[in-house]
């Protein structure tokens, strides 16, 4: 009897489970893109044996995601009488509502133009609030805006703007947008981190720009004065370099044989002398004449090559 129990059971169980295996396959859009106001029954499942533009509730904002759980749409296939159940219960359908997006650098470009347009020259950025860094509009308008209004305080580095977009004709979405114009300077920097002792190379510069008020005078602008030099301490890469961050680079070590030359006139003298000091290129630095023990002040002019200095 017990054995007839189960039978009976696993019959009524398949009987319930055979449908949806062996119907038509209704499946989940596990991704899928709106177009319209609402949702409709064929948004979320493929191969329905019917009602494809059953309205199930309102769509998403324009560009933003709407997600259906499997627990959802277990209660919607229920509701609808579909042929179809969760595998598991990490099921789901993601629901995009289909949007034009202007993105933030078409935006800053437009505003750029009118500020030109009011004689607003020279290197600058713009900086408006995060909330109007993206102008959403539905998916059948063009990607285009217009300015109707601009003030601009020039004193003050700021301006308002109104902008409309796609068009001041058919101004869908309108904003009163108040920013600040930062004056920026473009100044060399590390692409890497350069170790304290290390000669600047050229390949090590790249550029950026900062806020001129963030340039102090101290500040390196030429890159010129930054190649061929040493790193005082560790410079880090992407930041702009100060005058106490390098120092001219050692060519010539205290204690090595090196080249001094005499010129005069018409005679020209060269003679091997010891360094009694470091010395970078241009440096004034003591030399002992290994012959006579002379010292002489010379100066650096190259590699292991010093020079009399000149009355």
């Amino acid at each position: 009897m017990k054995a007839l129990k189960i039978n009976i059971i696993s019959s009524i169980i398949c009987a319930m489970i055979l449908p949806f295996n062996v119907a038509n396959a209704v499946g989940i859009k596990e991704n899928s893109i709106i177009t319209s106001n609402v949702i409709t029954l064929g948004d979320v499942f493929y191969d329905l044996p019917r009602g494809d533009d059953k309205v199930l509730g309102n769509a998403p904002n324009p560009n933003k995601d709407m997600v259906l759980n499997a627990r959802t749409l277990l209660r919607i296939a229920m509701a609808m009488d579909l042929p179809w159940r969760p595998a598991s219960n990490s099921d789901k359908v993601t629901l995009r509502r289909a949007a034009t997006v202007i993105e933030y650098d078409q935006i800053k470009e437009t505003i750029y133009t009118a500020l030109y347009e009011e004689n607003i020259y020279g290197d600058y950025e713009i900086n408006i609030p995060s909330q109007y860094h993206k102008i959403i509009l539905p998916y059948d308008q063009p990607a285009s805006m217009a300015i109707t209004n601009l003030s601009l305080d020039a004193s003050r580095k700021k301006f308002e703007v109104t902008i409309v977009a796609p068009s001041a004709e058919n101004p869908i979405q309108q904003f009163n947008i108040k920013g600040q114009i930062q004056p920026v300077i473009t100044v060399p920097v590390l692409s890497t981190n350069v170790q304290h002792g290390r000669t600047i190379q050229s390949r090590d510069i790249e550029y950026v720009k900062i806020k001129e008020r963030a340039f102090s005078r101290d500040t390196i602008a030429d890159a010129s004065q930054i190649i061929g030099m040493t790193a005082r301490r560790m410079i880090i890469a992407g930041r702009p370099i100060k005058q106490t961050d390098i120092t001219a680079t050692q060519i010539i070590k205290r204690g090595s044989l090196v080249m001094l030359s005499l010129n005069s006139g018409a005679m020209s003298l060269t003679t091997q002398v010891k360094a009694l000091e470091n010395g970078a290129k241009g440096d004034v630095i003591r030399v002992v004449n290994t012959l006579s023990n002379k010292t002489l002040q010379a100066i650096v002019t190259g590699d292991n090559e010093v020079a009399v200095m000149q009355n």
